[in-house]
């Protein structure tokens, strides 16, 4: 009963400072919202398990050279992989980021994103099938019948929840599958697929000729009793016999195992810690306000305090009085953050753009809620025992003999103390978001090679048996290009086997070649090079400089010409310093025609991210070597006025084609800075909340120093001291706080923005002009809370100020 009548009487007393109470809830409700909401998806992304059987046993395999760090695995050194080693009870293929065509009768054919994997793929994971069944040992062999696995989302969208989809023959690429079961809503592995399908391989994949394909990867369990360690050193002895053996195509390649939880998450890990660090010292900062808005109502309940001692309140009641008022507050501002912060998660959740892995695990669960309440009785006591000890220790004689404005003992020191650690956090913050920020405007000048403005790019699936050879690929492409020709506004239109930023690349081939004359390579130091069939309009539309040399022209694309190449300047460089590639031949492990002579050298294209370093690329006639079908069209008019457009030719050419991924090229450069742009207006938020409530800390712990010492003010201008000596010693106690803060908060800085490092491009973690800037704008905005308290001291009547007192 105790407690409930101090929660009332708490109630009532914020009631009467409405002001207060509206700052107080709005500061803290605000950070611990956007704490819990950051927490939310470390919980779901970071601390929660993977969804599977024994997650701690699964690993990720892949090859690596001293050119690839993350290279794909042949099937058939797969293959051996799992016979050859001890370490796992069983490996199995993966393939994602492919596409199948789903056709439907007096339908668009639509395009689904499918992964390739073999039979116990769900049964290594431990999933089973929300409906129907999962694969069986047995369905990824050549004679098996063809059988497909639907994601939840494709059986829920495209088949409308329907149970009897389970049995029904559905058509993909012209081959017809049976849907046999559903997959569990939290499987999205590998890559985020739409339905999975067994891999299939050719004997002549699984031959020793089929060394040399990389395009696989592997999981595994492990053995129980066996590490990690032991598993790659019993990878490495099977690589290295595998290299040994087959020099031509495993020179110099390894294998290795790491945790299936390292490879889902990447660098994300690294990254939202970092983000879950800011938000909690923007939470900190809060307190800190709030403790410090504390200290002053508690002042001005001074002479209550007094008078409740004086009638026989002790020490223990009056600590309780103010906590109560703090665990009010606290928990009103956790029940509000909570909703801001379901809100948030929602937001998050159904974001396309954020880039984050595990996205869809995040959820307001009991972990989540219970944060909340830890954060809301650990931020109560954060800025209520402050407050509460400083009132109980004030001297009650003093309180009684001077009235309602009696002194409180090492209130002013405190306040400092609080605005010191919002000045430091606030610093850390803003260097964090001011090196993100430098980053990001690094990141959005990158030169990627070409042109991006007023271009639209789209995919066009031609990989049903239709389009199984070279005559029938050259014909509908020919066709799509003359139709969107032909639409006003349209300047020129491409095609070519890929396109740079393509999230879901058709063709992303690259392979090693050999320069006629010179001499051969030992095995596994080929010259390697991306290989992009283009049509000839193709740089053109991109707006690629061509450097030296010719591009390519329409008798070169004819499929009996002489084959050419162009290759970009990354290429010359490597391969030919200080030599004229004009005129060199190449020949190719790739296409029809391998072997082409060098007649053009074009600018530098960064083609999957403009962080990575440009790449040896050639490209070579499309129509010598018609895999994908990816079209540019550079246009004089807006490019998305032309999408619907764009639909209409694909769909008049062959309804059966799907055109997907239809956008232009800005977006799509845009959607590759996806992460680093919601890491960087993350903590710029972060920041810009951290730096106002230092700014208003600094103005609140100034301004109440000289309306507590206005008497004193007056008597020094009544003896004769200058406005002018007023305002400078005003300022420099804003200065003796802003000027520690800011030194300690740099000292954190040099060592906290480390953890951000992988967030950073073209930016060291100790960039000096990033730090000069930071100080400046503590130096500016601390001046400015410092200066308007100043001014109004300055202006203090003597004779007003004394008769007050």
């Amino acid at each position: 009963m105790d407690i409930v009548r101090e929660l009332r009487h708490a109630a009532r007393r914020l009631a009467r400072t409405p002001s207060f109470t509206l700052i107080s809830l709005t500061t803290l409700s605000l950070a611990i919202g956007a704490t819990t909401a950051v927490f939310s998806l470390v919980n779901g992304v970071l601390l929660q398990p993977l969804d599977f059987a024994r997650p701690d046993r699964l690993v990720y395999l892949h090859d690596f050279s001293s050119t690839d760090e993350n290279r794909a695995i042949s099937p058939r050194d797969l293959l051996d992989y799992r016979t050859q080693t001890h370490s796992f009870t069983d490996v199995v293929a993966i393939e994602g980021d492919l596409s199948l065509s789903l056709v439907r009768p007096s339908a668009p054919a639509l395009r689904l994103s499918a992964a390739r994997v073999g039979a116990t793929f769900f049964s290594i994971l431990g999933v089973k099938a929300q409906l129907g069944r999962t694969f069986v040992a047995g369905e990824d062999v050549g004679n098996a019948p063809k059988v497909v696995v639907l994601s939840d989302g494709a059986w829920k969208h495209y088949f409308a929840g329907d149970s009897g989809v389970v049995g029904r023959p559905i058509t993909l690429n012209d081959a017809v599958y049976t849907v046999i079961g559903v997959a569990p809503h939290f499987l999205t592995y590998p890559g985020n697929p739409e339905l999975w399908y067994p891999a299939v391989w050719s004997n002549a994949r699984l031959s020793d000729a089929g060394r040399d394909v990389h395009s696989v990867y592997g999981i595994a369990r492990l053995r129980d009793g066996v590490t990690l360690s032991a598993a790659n050193r019993d990878l490495a002895l099977v690589a290295h016999r595998i290299a040994s053996d087959f020099p031509k195509a495993d020179a110099g390649v390894g294998a290795t195992a790491v945790p299936l939880r390292t490879h889902i998450l990447g660098d994300t890990e690294r990254s939202l810690w970092a983000m879950f660090g800011a938000v909690a010292f923007v939470l900190l900062i809060a307190c800190a306000n709030v403790a410090n808005l504390l200290l002053v109502r508690a002042t001005s309940r001074a002479s209550e305090v007094a008078l409740r001692t004086a009638l026989g309140a002790d020490r223990i009641q009056l600590v309780r009085q103010f906590l109560t008022e703090s665990a009010l507050l606290a928990f009103t501002s956790a029940a509000l953050g909570t909703v801001m912060a379901t809100l948030a998660v929602h937001a998050a959740v159904t974001s396309t753009v954020m880039g984050v892995p595990r996205l869809q695990d995040v959820t307001i669960d009991v972990r989540v809620l219970g944060f909340a309440v830890v954060l809301a009785v650990g931020s109560g006591l954060a800025f209520g025992v402050v407050p509460a000890v400083s009132a109980s220790g004030w001297d009650v004689g003093r309180l009684l003999r001077s009235g309602t404005r009696g002194a409180t003992p090492g209130r002013a020191g405190t306040r400092s103390v609080l605005v010191l650690a919002e000045l430091a956090l606030g610093t850390v913050l803003l260097v964090g978001a001011g090196l993100l920020i430098r980053s990001f405007e690094r990141l959005t000048h990158v030169d990627p090679g070409f042109r991006p403005d007023h271009l639209v790019v789209f995919d066009a699936d031609l990989s049903s048996k239709k389009y199984n050879d070279d005559a029938t690929v050259n014909a509908f492409t020919d066709e799509v290009v003359g139709q969107l020709s032909a639409i006003p506004g349209v300047r020129n239109v491409a095609v070519a086997a890929n396109r740079p930023f393509d999230p879901e690349p058709l063709f992303a081939g690259s392979t090693d070649f050999a320069i006629d004359g010179a001499p051969t390579p030992a095995p596994g130091t080929a010259p390697e090079s991306r290989v992009l069939p283009v049509s000839p309009s193709f740089f053109q539309t991109m707006g690629l400089t061509l450097e030296r040399g010719r591009g390519f022209t329409e008798s070169d694309n004819r499929p009996d010409a002489a084959p050419v190449l162009v290759i970009t300047e990354a290429l010359a460089r490597r391969y030919f310093p200080g030599q004229d590639p004009i005129g060199k031949r190449l020949t190719f492990n790739f296409g029809a025609h391998p072997r082409g002579e060098i007649v053009g050298i074009v600018r530098d294209v960064r083609f999957d991210s403009v962080t990575t370093t440009p790449e040896p690329a050639t490209f070579f006639p499309f129509h010598h070597v018609p895999v994908g079908a990816t079209f540019l069209v550079r246009t004089a008019v807006d490019p998305a006025s032309l999408v619907n457009d764009v639909r209409r030719v694909v769909a008049a050419a062959d309804p059966s084609v799907p055109a997907y991924e239809i956008g232009t090229m800005n977006d799509a450069m845009g959607a590759s800075l996806a992460r680093w742009r919601f890491y960087t207006a993350l903590l710029t938020g972060f920041a810009a909340v951290a730096l106002l409530l230092a700014t208003l800390g600094v103005y609140g712990t100034i301004s109440y120093a000289v309306s507590q010492e206005t008497r004193d003010f007056g008597i020094r201008i009544a003896l004769g001291a200058r406005s002018r000596d007023v305002r400078q010693l005003v300022i420099s106690r804003g200065v003796s706080l802003i000027v520690p803060g800011l030194a300690v908060g740099i000292l954190g800085a040099l060592f906290l923005t480390r953890l951000i490092s992988g967030l950073l491009f073209g930016v060291e973690p100790l960039d000096p002009l990033t730090f000069t800037c930071v100080c400046l704008a503590f130096a500016v905005v601390g001046g400015i809370a410092s200066w308007i308290p100043a001014r109004r001291a300055a202006r203090v009547d003597p004779i007003i100020a004394m008769r007050s007192e």
